[in-house]
Order: structure tokens, then sequence, then C-alpha cells
């Protein structure tokens, strides 16, 4: 549990690193725009960097938006944190990082995804919760990328205010990603 807190933790500040500019890619060359991006209920993100990890049986990635982050108001700007335990391309069940350490051979991921990470007013993060009937399907490229895709909608709930927060952000809101890598 020790570890993967302090992973968490890790992941956490490479959040905050890319969302400042700060950290480089880890692909080999730039993706077209708009092929890697997520939908937070009605603001849509695209990919402008994103940083991975394999460590230990589990996987994680922080993908970021960059600049302006969709140029949304106070939503402008988002990062997804993605945490599994690796067990290879296929289907894996939305859980908790704590249900995931219990259970380290079960397909399980663990999602967030903030907003309002490009402004100073404040953010929101949303977590998707445990028991949800979507899956989120994973893949590896060729350079050994991993790629996570959710195309059926996915409630999540907010679950952290920083720095005020976005007023009048809902409780519950939708989330798909398009090939988050």
């Amino acid at each position: 549990m020790k570890k993967l807190l302090t992973y968490a933790a890790l992941l956490s500040a490479s959040i905050i690193l890319f969302s400042c500019g700060g950290g480089k890619k880890n692909d080999p060359a730039p993706e077209p725009v708009g092929e890697s991006s997520w939908k937070l209920g009605s603001y849509t993100y695209t990919r402008g960097a994103s940083a991975q990890t394999n460590k230990d049986g589990k996987a994680g990635m922080v993908v970021t938006t960059s600049g302006d982050g969709g140029n949304h108001g106070a939503y402008s700007g988002s990062a997804l944190t993605i945490i599994f335990n690796n067990r290879g391309p296929g289907k894996y069940t939305l859980s908790t990082t704590a249900i995931m350490s219990a259970n380290p051979t079960a397909a399980l991921m663990a999602l967030n995804c903030s907003i309002g990470t490009a402004v100073t007013t404040g953010s929101v993060l949303y977590s998707a919760p445990v028991n949800q009937s979507t899956t989120a399907d994973v893949s590896i490229d060729a350079q050994g990328q991993y790629h996570v895709k959710i195309s059926s909608p996915v409630n999540v709930v907010k679950k952290l205010i920083l720095g005020g927060g976005i007023p009048g952000a809902p409780e519950t809101t939708s989330l798909t990603i398009k090939d988050a890598f």
C-alpha cells in the first residue's frame, strides 16, 4: 500500500509539472492534433504532453493539455491520471487504488480527471467510482506505449476542489477518452 501511495503521489506531481509547461513527452514524435483527446461534460481536451510508468505490476500515465488547455474559460486545462494493474492489453474495470492493491491480479483501473489546470482561479478533480458498468480498453503500440480508450460515457464524481475550484462545476459529469497515451 505504501508503494501505491508513493506511486500516486509521483503521478500527482507530474500533473503539476506538465500543467505548468515543464517536462517532456515520452513519445518519439508528436501526434497529430485531435488524435488523443478526452471529453469531460461538454468540454473536449486535446493531449499536449504525457508521461508513463510501469513498475511492480502497476502501470500508469498522466496526460495533460498544454497552452490554454482548450480555451474553455474557468474549465481551461485538464489532466488525466490513470493507474492500472498491468495485466497487458485488454478490458479493465474501473475501480480504486485500494481495491487494486487488494486484487493485484485483476484487470482494474483507477481514473481521475482534473479540470481548470490552465487557469489560476482554481481546479476540480473528478474520479470514476467503483462498480462502473463501463470498461476501459488498454492497448500497447509498437513503441511500448500504453493507450487507453473509453468510448461509452463514464459518470465521474467531484472529489477535490483546489484553489477555490470552479464555481458551478457539477457534482457528477460524464467522461469519455479517445486514445489517451
